[in-house]
């Protein structure tokens, strides 16, 4: 089936380097397939965020042979590929104390080989239609500018309480909330808020509530119907295809993952005239897939961690690192720079404000760069 890129992905001009002829290489990891709530909550109650991305070349840039890579991590011969597993396991902190993975992240900088990822927070992606259906609306278009912090300020709430929140979503048939029940699902959406009230309230959280209260009027909730009951996220294609429409010009090497296939394997993406090159391989034969599995690994696990550690406890934490710790902190600092340098779209965070502040703050020492 051909399909324009455009059908998937939208320009954006904050974007630079997009254009570029590059080559990404993939893997993913947290990979639930779907995401449902059910009686008892939701069908996955880990929480952790799905990561998809992997190391990327520049044009005409290739990496060097791994078997020297194999050798310093002492792979056994009779492992087919290098795996993150055989690199690092455990807790985060035990990952993170790694000296395999030290060398990893050395390796790739010595050949100035950069990093990619899609790192998103599922259930906070699973929300924000609450605040963005009522701003599409002209009423409250004004408050657009702030959006990102109107749905932090949800997520946070929401978090204190999940099972109550989730009670919520659940008798509202949420996604699909019926145009007659939109008063009721603010009222009691509001009341939640209310009830749960952080003792230090910002104020974008008394916005969210005035914004709350004056959308009980609303006819519906634009992002909310005639949706499917109970479905909260029905699949990761989407988040495949935006990657291969986001960078046109680029090469993408996917390692070999049935429903994935299945999913986006039928497509023909276009950039007007021209396929847009994209393919799935087995990883024991692409050294490339192998890092990326490595990368993506520690990214899971490193995103993870970031959205469930208080700051308090990440600020005591960061303080504490070990020398390996430390190291590997600052040399993945330098991949994400390496990675930087060539787009900015290749770092792609879908989560929210307080967690890119956090990670920011736990990997540079400042919320911000």
């Amino acid at each position: 089936m051909k399909v324009q890129a455009n059908t998937f992905g939208t320009e954006d001009p904050r974007v630079y380097g997009n254009d570029a002829d590059l080559t990404l290489f993939y893997d993913e990891t947290n990979n639930i397939r779907k995401l449902r709530l059910k009686a008892s909550g939701l069908n996955d109650d880990k929480n952790d965020n799905f990561v998809l991305g992997g190391i990327v070349l520049k044009p005409g840039q290739v990496m060097a042979d791994i078997k020297n890579l194999r050798k310093i991590l002492y792979i056994q011969d009779n492992a087919d590929e290098i795996k993150f597993d055989l690199v690092a396991w455990g807790s985060f902190e035990r990952i993170l104390d790694s000296r395999k993975l030290t060398k990893v992240f050395s390796w790739l900088i010595e050949q100035d080989i950069g990093i990619h990822y899609v790192n998103l927070n599922l259930l906070n992606w699973s929300i924000l239609d609450i605040v963005d259906s009522i701003l599409s609306n002209e009423k409250f278009r004004q408050f657009m500018v702030v959006h990102r912090e109107l749905q932090n300020e949800l997520y946070q709430v929401a978090m204190t309480d999940l099972p109550a929140f989730l009670s919520i979503m659940r008798s509202y048939a949420y996604p699909n909330i019926q145009r007659s029940s939109t008063s009721a699902f603010l009222v009691d959406l509001r009341r939640f808020i209310q009830t749960h009230w952080p003792p230090h309230a910002s104020q974008w959280i008394t916005t969210l509530d005035e914004i709350l209260l004056k959308a009980q009027s609303l006819p519906e909730l634009a992002f909310l119907v005639d949706e499917k009951e109970g479905v909260l996220i029905d699949s990761f294609d989407v988040f495949f295809l935006n990657r291969i429409c986001m960078f046109k010009n680029s090469r993408h090497v996917f390692d070999e993952e049935e429903e994935v296939q299945a999913g986006i394997g039928h497509y023909q993406i276009m950039d007007g005239e021209r396929v847009i090159d994209f393919s799935f391989v087995n990883s024991k034969a692409v050294d490339e897939i192998q890092l990326s599995d490595v990368i993506v690994g520690f990214l899971g696990k490193y995103f993870s961690y970031i959205e469930k550690t208080p700051i308090q406890v990440l600020l005591r934490k960061r303080k504490d690192l070990t020398s390996t710790q430390s190291q590997n902190l600052k040399l993945f600092g330098k991949l994400i720079d390496i990675s930087d340098a060539l787009s900015n779209a290749l770092l792609h965070r879908i989560t929210t404000v307080e967690s890119d502040w956090k990670s920011d703050l736990f990997l540079h020492g400042s919320p911000s760069r």
